[in-house]
């Protein structure tokens, strides 16, 4: 108990460090890698970490290689439909090897406090868990610097873009030493980080696919780090309880596969339908605001009473198609929100139309809603007058 309450002690002095140095100091890299490095071998001699036999080791090395190596196959397979953009970094040999030292140093350290914080805490996991916090906040330096941030906006999309599946990827890599060792995790981040110092080019495919994919990335490979535990840990004990649980923890990462799918097909623009979150109350009773609405964009020839999405000044509006006006031979449509007393006091034009709405889904929309109107931030995804 006096051990637990030390390494409390300990892992509560390296927040408010971390938080501190982040918000008051402008810490030079170099000078981060120095406090870095040698944090981590101050710890490992001071508090050697608890050798433990690990039964996982192969296995959670393997799902991780696989894991990574398909999420570089799938990022750059849409890269071929989105893009591609040219990476920042220098592609002087020289650099490349200070840049691969020096991020393999910030790796190497960082999991190196991670094991010795779980390892000495295997036996008190309310005080394991807080490592993921820990860990993220000494590997923030390196993410984002929040001096450059002025806005809320600004705030809020750092977080959502790098910050978020950071702290994800932390708690699937505490997870990970937790089960085996720091070997493990060293390999997973190497993976991720080292490549970008060598390969010119990665696929550019947008704010809402990067956060998808990169937060969806970590969530795999820790449930599938959680199926083999448990199917393991089911050999061993030969309980029918976990036979169940095994069979539950499947069902449920099939239905989250499924999930991640369904909005990366919807959200993405690259395939024949796309969603839209509604944020006015121009169609109320028929679309409200706060749905969400699927879009067919191959159907752009509407007939009268047919709910469209189209370009307008900027922005996409969804509103019904109430008649046609020929002008020179060519076909201009008049649009009206149902809730609204006129007509739209513009014509569409068939170039501007993105589709046809085939579907509505009540209420889902609200939490995209809801941020855009706490930012004030005008969405191009949403509908308005």
């Amino acid at each position: 108990m006096k051990n637990s309450h030390k390494m409390l002690s300990i892992e509560v002095g390296l927040i408010i460090a971390s938080l501190f140095c982040m918000f008051a100091f402008s810490i030079n890299y170099y000078v981060y890698l120095g406090i870095i490095v040698a944090l981590s071998i101050g710890m490992y001699f001071l508090l050697k970490p608890e050798r433990v036999k690990e039964r996982f080791d192969l296995d959670i090395l393997l799902i991780i290689t696989i894991s990574i190596l398909f999420y570089y196959a799938i990022t750059y397979f849409l890269g071929f439909f989105s893009g591609f953009y040219y990476t920042s970094y220098s592609r002087k040999i020289l650099t490349m090897i200070i840049n691969t030292i020096s991020g393999l140093l910030v790796i190497i350290s960082i999991e190196n406090i991670r094991e010795v914080l779980i390892k000495n805490n295997a036996y008190h996991k309310s005080i394991v868990w807080l490592t993921p916090i820990i860990c993220f906040l000494l590997e923030v330096p390196t993410l984002v610097n929040f001096r450059l941030f002025h806005t809320r906006v600004d705030i809020f999309s750092a977080f959502l873009v790098t910050l978020l599946p950071a702290l994800i990827k932390n708690f699937t890599l505490t997870y990970i030493t937790y089960k085996s060792n720091k070997k493990n995790s060293i390999l997973y981040q190497a993976l991720l980080t080292i490549p970008a110092y060598y390969v010119p080019v990665f696929p550019n495919l947008g704010e809402f696919i990067s956060i998808v994919v990169n937060i969806t990335l970590p969530i795999l490979i820790l449930l599938l780090i959680m199926n083999i535990s448990t199917i393991k840990f089911e050999k061993v004990i030969n309980s029918r309880n976990l036979r169940h649980k095994k069979i539950l923890i499947r069902v449920f990462n099939v239905l989250m596969v499924l999930i991640v799918l369904i909005m990366i097909y919807l959200n993405c623009n690259l395939f024949r339908f796309t969603s839209l979150a509604i944020g006015s109350t121009s169609m109320q009773g028929s679309i409200d605001k706060g749905d969400i609405v699927i879009i067919d964009k191959h159907d752009k020839t509407p007939k009268e009473n047919d709910v469209i999405a189209f370009h307008e000044q900027g922005r996409i509006v969804v509103h019904r198609m109430v008649n046609i006006k020929d002008f020179k031979t060519v076909n201009y449509y008049i649009t009206k929100g149902d809730a609204n007393n006129d007509v739209d006091a513009w014509y569409v034009a068939k170039e501007s139309i993105v589709g046809k709405v085939k579907l509505r889904i009540r209420w889902l929309g609200w939490p995209t809603v809801a941020l855009s109107e706490m930012l004030a931030q005008g969405s191009t995804n949403t509908e308005s007058d």
